[in-house]
């Protein structure tokens, strides 16, 4: 990167369950809400955001380009522009990476990126009706939520994401108990994150409106609890229910969230009085094989690597996202020298939950955290992409 760019502010809500505490707030208001909560947080005039980028996996028409959308009724000027992405599980990153190129191209000097989904109020979908053939009959409608979980491309009738992990666990050797233990820290170090107050101050409480009386406040994830390893053991396989090894409890949750950061110059910056938080030292994708796809989240770190001329021994802290344990397991046989005591040390995917469009850009709200926070100087953050890609960033605290 010829222009450093710095990360300013990094927010996000709390990730809530399918059905639970988010549940009523469309995508559109996490994403209000995390908006305008980030512009608060880092005392910005919201007059001097010259960009929004947000990912987002579920597209719904009544919300058409939600980051301009979302950004104008946060306090943004309507002649801010914004531009929505669809990367599947990298939406997010996506949305970073994007306004980062136009911040080193000097198309602008400060902007918003981020993620959002609501996987609560993903839509089922009627594909028949609008042609002269279709005037008599039943119709069926498609459940958008499953559709996305389904890579339709992969066997004769498509494959759900888990199914295709399982054929991580036969290329790579991986057992139950390893997948288990893996879902097991992820879940006790989220706890213990909570716990210990590191989540406190960024991420922010959640309103839910009531028709009567004062709001309900969503202030903290639903996914992690103190799951034994006796309780992992007894799950049963759900893709695979004949010698798989993927259950519901060491694989992702479906869930609902939103979270941005704000990108500009370290000039910009420092004219600002804006805090840098971190510095966005660099960021790739790959692509590989979608029958594989859960390769993409470790095989990106070493080109993201070489790009920044970087080894894996100068990272202090990594997160690559637990779509499933065997993601995270497959990580550390291909990647032998990927020190699990500096993984997912906060948990990741299984614990806190996977709100797809949301989850890149959660991934760097809480590596920036989590580096000031520990004391340590570098952070990467990777995640697998439904279809085969790998996306990945590297932090550097500030």
């Amino acid at each position: 990167m010829t222009e450093k760019v710095v990360i300013a502010g990094a927010v996000r809500t709390p990730i809530g369950s399918v059905g639970g505490g988010l549940s009523p707030l469309q995508s559109e208001d996490l994403a209000v809400t995390v908006i305008r909560s980030l512009i608060e947080a880092s005392g910005l005039d919201p007059t001097l955001v010259e960009y929004t980028c947000m990912g987002w996996v579920m597209q719904d028409p009544r919300s058409p380009n939600i980051a301009k959308t979302a950004a104008e009724l946060a306090g943004v000027p309507c002649t801010s522009p914004g531009t929505t992405f669809h990367e599947n599980c990298a939406s997010g990153g996506a949305a970073i990476h994007s306004l980062t190129r136009r911040i080193m191209l000097g198309e602008v000097s400060l902007g918003i990126a981020g993620g959002v989904e609501s996987l609560s109020n993903v839509p089922r979908y009627l594909f028949s009706g609008r042609t002269k053939g279709q005037l008599y009959g039943d119709m069926t409608l498609f459940d958008g939520l499953f559709g996305a979980l389904t890579d339709t491309h992969v066997g004769d009738k498509g494959e759900l994401m888990g199914l295709l992990s399982e054929r991580l666990v036969e290329r790579y050797e991986l057992t139950r108990e390893e997948q288990d233990e893996i879902a097991y820290r992820s879940h006790h170090g989220a706890l213990e994150a909570w716990e210990s107050g590191a989540f406190d101050g960024y991420v922010v409480p959640v309103e839910i409106p009531q028709r009567r009386g004062e709001p309900k406040i969503v202030s903290r994830d639903e996914g992690p609890r103190p799951v034994t390893m006796e309780e992992l053991a007894a799950a049963r396989p759900y893709f695979k229910r004949d010698g798989g090894t993927i259950t519901a409890l060491n694989a992702s949750s479906v869930n609902d969230a939103a979270a941005a950061v704000l990108l500009t110059t370290e000039e910009r910056a420092q004219e600002l009085g804006l805090q840098c938080l971190a510095e966005l030292r660099g960021f790739f994708n790959i692509g590989v094989a979608r029958e594989y796809m859960g390769e993409g989240a470790f095989k990106v770190i070493q080109p993201l690597l070489e790009r920044t001329g970087l080894t894996i021994e100068e990272i202090d802290l990594f997160e690559i996202n637990e779509a499933f344990a065997a993601v995270l397991a497959s990580a550390f046989h291909y990647l032998p020298e990927l020190p699990q005591d500096r993984t997912n040390l906060w948990g990741s995917g299984i614990s806190l939950g996977h709100p797809v469009g949301c989850t890149g850009a959660r991934q760097v709200v809480d590596m920036t955290h989590q580096l000031r926070r520990r004391g340590q100087s570098i952070g990467l953050t990777s995640r697998c992409v439904g279809g085969g890609m790998g996306s990945g960033e590297i932090l550097i605290a500030r």
